[in-house]
């Protein structure tokens, strides 16, 4: 479940990632999707400190919103 909530965003957001790089630039676009990364490991942590299965899901998701548009970048 944790795999497939990372996986599900990642089947549109690269593209519309893809179009962000073009319109605001390489560097903008990595420091974005690197601090969302970032915010989507520590919710993910901190769901695993608080035994919620729901924010680890959260996590997820918010890790998987940066974490595939980073590597387009």
């Amino acid at each position: 479940m944790l795999y497939t909530v990372y996986s599900i965003p990642n089947i549109i957001l690269p593209l519309f990632g893809g179009m962000f790089l073009d319109r605001f630039g390489i560097r903008t676009g990595l420091v974005l999707f690197t601090f969302i990364l970032t915010i989507g490991q520590f919710v993910y942590m901190v769901g695993g400190f608080k035994n919620n299965f729901n924010l680890l899901l959260a996590g997820r998701i918010i890790f998987g919103m940066g974490g595939e548009c980073m590597g387009v970048t």
